[in-house]
Parts: C-alpha cells; sequence; structure tokens
C-alpha cells in the first residue's frame, strides 16, 4: 500500500496497526479499566491489532465459583473459555457461562437507580448512602441478604461489618437449593452445568430467618440474584409489608422482588468487578475486571467498603485505583502473581454436599440453560436448542416419546409441566416467571424446534476401520474424533461455536421457518431400552465431498490440510452443496443476519472469523482460526471451540501425521463413499 502524495509506503502490518490505535480511542472505558488487569506470564504486556488477550477470571456461583479466561481483542471482551491452569479439577465451561459475555453488552441493563419505581438520579443515591452509613454507625437494625457461596472479601467486610451490633447476615439462591432425584438424564445435566449441590459454612442465616427479622429492620440490601419473593410468597409479603428502606441491587432487570423494594440500584457485571470466590474443591478463585463497567453501577464489595466509610461511593471517573482491589490485596497473598493464573490451590473452605431429595408429586428443577429463570433473557440461549428436549426457548425439559407436558394447578398459579409414567409425580421447571402467573395467564405458543428434532432408532452401532487417507509428510492432516459414551447432552459444544465463529441470532420467527444458522447440532437417539444417546453433528469434512462436486463456482474446496474450507466471496448462494451434503451439515444466510445480531445482542464477534454475508452457505471449518494461530505460533496443539467448552471431554481434534485414530469406529452414521474426517468411536 503505497501514499501517492508523499510517495511513502505502509506495510499490511503498520495500516492494522493505525486500525488498532482507532479502534482503541474510540473504546477508552475498556482499555483504562485493563491497566489494573494481570495478564498471564506467557502473555506479552502489549498487544497487536487483532491478537487475542486473555484475562484469568471466575463467574460466581452458588455451588462453587467457575473458572475461566476472558478473552480479549483491542482491550475487548469478546468470549469466555476455560481456563487450563484449572483443567486437572474440572473441564470445560457450561453453556450459560459462555453465553454470560451477552449479558455484559445487554442493552437493557440498567444504568440508573430507581425510588419507587421512578430514576433516581446518582446524586440522591449517594446522599442516601451517606444515610445509610450513618445508621450502621448508630447500631440500627440492617440486613443484608448474600448470594449463598463463599466469598473471601465479603467475608472480610462482614467482619468489620459485625463491629456493628446493628447488622445483621442472610444468605439465599436457588441454585443451591438440594435437588429431586429420580430424573436420571437430567441429574447428569444439572450437576454437570450447576455442580452439585453444596453449603458452605458462613454463618449467615436463611431466608426464614430474614422473614420473621424484617418487621424489626431498619434498612435491608438485597444482593442474591435469585428473585426470592417470586418463589417464597411468605417473603414477599414480608417485603411488601415492610417499613423498612428495602434496596435491590440488580444487574439485568427488576424481578418481583425488586418491584417490591423501595430502591434499586444497577449492580456491575462479574467481568466488570474484583473479587475472590471459593470453587467447590477447596480453591480461591480469583475475579479481576477485564472493563470498566459499560453503564454506571456498583459492584457489591464497592458497596460494603462505602457503608464502612461514611458511605461514600467510588468515583464514576474510573481513575483511581478500584476499593474492591485492596481489599482483595488484604485477602490474596502476593496478588498479581495469583492473579495471572486466576486460582489459589487449598485457599478456601471446602462446601458441604447436599443429600438430594427424593422424588414427590411436584419435582421443581433447574432448567440446564436458564437456571431459575435467571437467563431466560440471553438470546444465545433462547436459540440454543437444548439436546434433552429437542426445542429452545420453552421452560419445559422432557424425554421425546416418553412423556407429555401438561398443566399442572398449584395453588392459585397454572404451571406448565411434565409427566411420565416411568417417574413419580410431575416435573416442573423452578422459573420466578412461571411462579408469578396465575390461572390462565399462560399462554400457549409453538417453541422453535430442530429440524432434527425426533429422537430417532439408535441403530447398530457396527465398529469398522475408518476408511481414511494415508496420511502424507508434507504438512498437518486433521480429523475431529467424538466419543459418543461421554456426551450427556448438556449443549456446552454448541455455544462454543456460537461464541468463537460469529454465529448470529435469527429470531424466533425465522427459527419457527427452519431457518436455523448453527453448526454444530445435537441429534438424539433412543435405544431399545428408550434411554437417550447424543450424537454432536457438524460438517464431517469428508474427504470425498460430495457438495465439492456439485459447486459451479468452486466455493466449497479441498486444501492441503484435509479440510473441506469455504470461499465466503466466490459463493452465489445456489445451494447445491446443501442438496448434495448427505449430512445436512449446511446452513444458508437468508437474510444479512450477522447485522441484524450485531444490533440485537451488542456482541462484537470475533475478529479472527469472517462475518458472512447474506446469500452464502456456511459450515463448520473445525475452528480454522485456531489451526493457523497455532501454526504461527508454533505452541501446543489447537483445540477446536467445542472441543475446548465440552465438560466430558468427549472431542478432540488430531493431527493424523503424528497420531493415529481409533482402530475402530462406528459407521453407522456415516454414508458410503464420503470418508468423513470427523470420527465416532
Amino acid at each position: 500500500m503505497r501514499n501517492e502524495g508523499t510517495g511513502s509506503s505502509m506495510s499490511r502490518r503498520s495500516f492494522l496497526k493505525g486500525l488498532g490505535a482507532l479502534a482503541m480511542l474510540a473504546l477508552p472505558a475498556c482499555r483504562r479499566a485493563q491497566q489494573y488487569a494481570v495478564e498471564p506470564e506467557e502473555c506479552p504486556e502489549w498487544m497487536l491489532p487483532g491478537e487475542a488477550t486473555c484475562y484469568a477470571s471466575c463467574m460466581p456461583w452458588a455451588t462453587g465459583a467457575i473458572p475461566l479466561l476472558a478473552v480479549c481483542y483491542d482491550g475487548v471482551p469478546m468470549a469466555l473459555q476455560p481456563n487450563p491452569e484449572y483443567a486437572d479439577v474440572r473441564a470445560g465451561i457450561p453453556a450459560f457461562v459462555q453465553a454470560a459475555i451477552l449479558d455484559l453488552y445487554d442493552g437493557t441493563r440498567p444504568g440508573k437507580p430507581t425510588r419507587a419505581g421512578k430514576e433516581h438520579p446518582w446524586q440522591a443515591m449517594r446522599a442516601a448512602f451517606r444515610a445509610w452509613a450513618g445508621l450502621l454507625q448508630e447500631g440500627r437494625r440492617i440486613g443484608f441478604l448474600f448470594p449463598c457461596g463463599y466469598s473471601a472479601v465479603r467475608m472480610a467486610q462482614v467482619d468489620e461489618l459485625r463491629r456493628y451490633g446493628g447488622a445483621s447476615f442472610y444468605e439465599y439462591d436457588t441454585a443451591a437449593l438440594p435437588r429431586t432425584n429420580g430424573f436420571t438424564e437430567l441429574e447428569a445435566v444439572q450437576d454437570v452445568t450447576f455442580g452439585q449441590a453444596v453449603r458452605y459454612s458462613t454463618g449467615f442465616g436463611t431466608l426464614t430467618e430474614l422473614t420473621q427479622e424484617l418487621p424489626r429492620l431498619d434498612l435491608l440490601l438485597i444482593f442474591s440474584p435469585a428473585d426470592a419473593a417470586a418463589f417464597h410468597p411468605e417473603f414477599a409479603e414480608a417485603l411488601a409489608a415492610s417499613h423498612a428502606e428495602t434496596v435491590r441491587f440488580v444487574s439485568h432487570r427488576a424481578d418481583k422482588t425488586a418491584q417490591l423494594c423501595l430502591y434499586t440500584v444497577p449492580q456491575t457485571h462479574f467481568l466488570e468487578e474484583w473479587g475472590a470466590d471459593a470453587d467447590a474443591h477447596g480453591n480461591l478463585c480469583l475475579r479481576q475486571p477485564v472493563t470498566r463497567p459499560l453503564r454506571q453501577a456498583l459492584s457489591e464489595s464497592e458497596v460494603l467498603h462505602a457503608l464502612l466509610h461514611g458511605g461514600e461511593l467510588p468515583d464514576s471517573s474510573g481513575k483511581s485505583v478500584s476499593t474492591s482491589l485492596q481489599w482483595m490485596r488484604n485477602v490474596v497473598e502476593q496478588t498479581d502473581e495469583a492473579l495471572r493464573h486466576g486460582i489459589v490451590r487449598g485457599a478456601a473452605p471446602l462446601p458441604t454436599p447436599l443429600p438430594p431429595e427424593p422424588a414427590r408429586e411436584l419435582n421443581f428443577y433447574l432448567h440446564p440453560y436458564y437456571a431459575d429463570g435467571r437467563f431466560r433473557h440471553n438470546k444465545w440461549l433462547q436459540e440454543t436448542y437444548f439436546p434433552l428436549s429437542g426445542s429452545c426457548g420453552a421452560a419445559e425439559v422432557f424425554l421425546p416419546g416418553r412423556g407429555e407436558a401438561c398443566t399442572v394447578q398449584v395453588g392459585e398459579h397454572s404451571l406448565p409441566g411434565w409427566a411420565h409414567a416411568g417417574l413419580r409425580g410431575t416435573w416442573i421447571p423452578l422459573q420466578a416467571e412461571l411462579l408469578q402467573c396465575r390461572t390462565g395467564d399462560i399462554q400457549s405458543t409453538p417453541a422453535p424446534t430442530h429440524p432434527h428434532r425426533p429422537a430417532k432408532k439408535l441403530p447398530g452401532l457396527k465398529r469398522a476401520a475408518a476408511e481414511l487417507s494415508e496420511p502424507t509428510g508434507n504438512g498437518p492432516q486433521w480429523s475431529l474424533q467424538i466419543e459418543m459414551s461421554r456426551c450427556i447432552g448438556c449443549g456446552a459444544c454448541t455455544l462454543a461455536c456460537r461464541a468463537e465463529n460469529n454465529i448470529p441470532t435469527v429470531g424466533a420467527e425465522e427459527q419457527l421457518r427452519g431457518r436455523d444458522i448453527q453448526w454444530l447440532r445435537i441429534e438424539r437417539y433412543t435405544d431399545e431400552q428408550q434411554r437417550l444417546h447424543y450424537l454432536p453433528t457438524m460438517c464431517r469434512q469428508c474427504e470425498k465431498a460430495p457438495c465439492e462436486a456439485v459447486c459451479p463456482v468452486n466455493a466449497t474446496m479441498h486444501t492441503t490440510a484435509g479440510l473441506n474450507a469455504m470461499v465466503y466471496p466466490r459463493c452465489w448462494g445456489t445451494r447445491y452443496c446443501a442438496a448434495a451434503c448427505p449430512y445436512e451439515a449446511r446452513v444458508f444466510n437468508f437474510y444479512d443476519y450477522a447485522k441484524a445480531s450485531r444490533a440485537a445482542t451488542g456482541h462484537p464477534g470475533n475478529p479472527r472469523v469472517t462475518l458472512r454475508s447474506r446469500g452464502v452457505m456456511e459450515k463448520c471449518t473445525y475452528c480454522v482460526q485456531r489451526i493457523n494461530a497455532a501454526k504461527e505460533s508454533g505452541g501446543s496443539p489447537p483445540q477446536t471451540a467445542c472441543q475446548q467448552a465440552c465438560p466430558m471431554q468427549a472431542i478432540k481434534l488430531i493431527d493424523l501425521c503424528r497420531e493415529a485414530p481409533p482402530q475402530s469406529v462406528i459407521t453407522a452414521f456415516d454414508t458410503p463413499g464420503t470418508r468423513p474426517r470427523t470420527l465416532y468411536w
């Protein structure tokens, strides 16, 4: 590239650096926050435009914090991935955690406080905090309702608050409640996704105790993300009748608990705050912000610090070091070094496992995507088909062919449930918005179902040697191995594929038309005993690909690495390749889904992956951008996004030149003559 006016030349690298500089000017809030974040040792201290930087962090959760890496491009958080240093304790990362990146950019996040349902200026809110700090110093009765789990920073601040005789502390979270035993397929997914139900020894009271104490409180601060008022009518009644000043900290939407409180205050996303939380294995997982709050909001630790220091809230400019970081340095030795790894092993107490509850006439369960309903707003989760049911956007989880949806009357509520003769009682999703629906309010609307939704009869799983070409020594030859017996249908791979490859949302209307754009689906099969089996299905990267023979413009072609590649600029959208593919692994862009998805979700997208335009075909690429990045760096072997996210480690990308495939593979799902590189065993 040459500038004709000056005669100077500009290299492609210099041009990209210039673009990166412009991006940094456009996003100063993200860059300023990361001046305090600590990168892993193996990462450079500077960033090139378009290159990823990972920050170790964690998502707090009632049954144990979930460690992760926040992947940022030019200072912009793009995706959440597993922390490799934690692989010996927990593999993969659940679907709802990966989707949490969308909540950071959600345009409906509150940015202003409210009082009695009306907007309340931040200046007035600061005055209220100074008054509440005065109540604390006077020894007035102040209650704190925290989420379940163990936070080292929270416990240190609580120790300081205990010096004031009027403070009392409680905890509540539906995710930490004992779970019903008896629905085997659902139990497996719940335990892998949310972790087993446990309780930490914090010395805090229960929600029942808070309900009894509420009439005597002068101030109540609610930090728990669970909608306690929706799940417990007695607490809702006490909250509505209370004369105390009640404050609900909200990170996304005003739930029933918030509606019954006098104040609501925006709360930060976990990627915008510092913290140190215990996992379920006695380790302390550290949390650090990868961006300044995109909307003015407060973290739990900032609120508690303010109450302990005259009610002075932090400066919204973000120029000063966070008070939460100061608390972290008090409870974590060698904080900067610990943040490089994200984990301090053996530094947290072990929780007590909770025994499962026996099945009864009404059995409530956590939805593996939406939990107790707190993630129902997430558009990625809304458009991800849950393998157990084969549908998306629906609250119910049911076994296909083994039961039926029903309506159950619970007091004054009419709830959708699922009944089966082989299981005791009716199974109802534990979701706040359903419990708030009165009789007749629930409308029966069709949920988008996958084109491959019906559970198929499991064919005879005959095994044979894989029909693959002899690998050459000229370069890597890629193959994907999937151990079918390990898959439990959690859907983590599907979310990882979406986040990594810029797969757009299309909306419920398009899904009802069968125009889903997912690259990876999980098919379901039943055996003679009506047990479910799952099959992750994507482009099989056939050595003799039928799609290549029919493309009139050579848009689909074979690479020297054995991949069936798509050249998007060549594609005319004839869809001949989709008609020829026996695995139905190709999808078509009917509209400009990428642009609409960006507007709907605010997600910035992976800059290493092409945004596909309207009228082209697309499909799984084995995350070729990761393969190329590993080739450039010469580091560890590449992993596909689905492999990295799988908690059961059922997926593995191998180089056939270095590692032999299994001696025998399942060929029941192969079309003769195609010689697929994706192998099931």
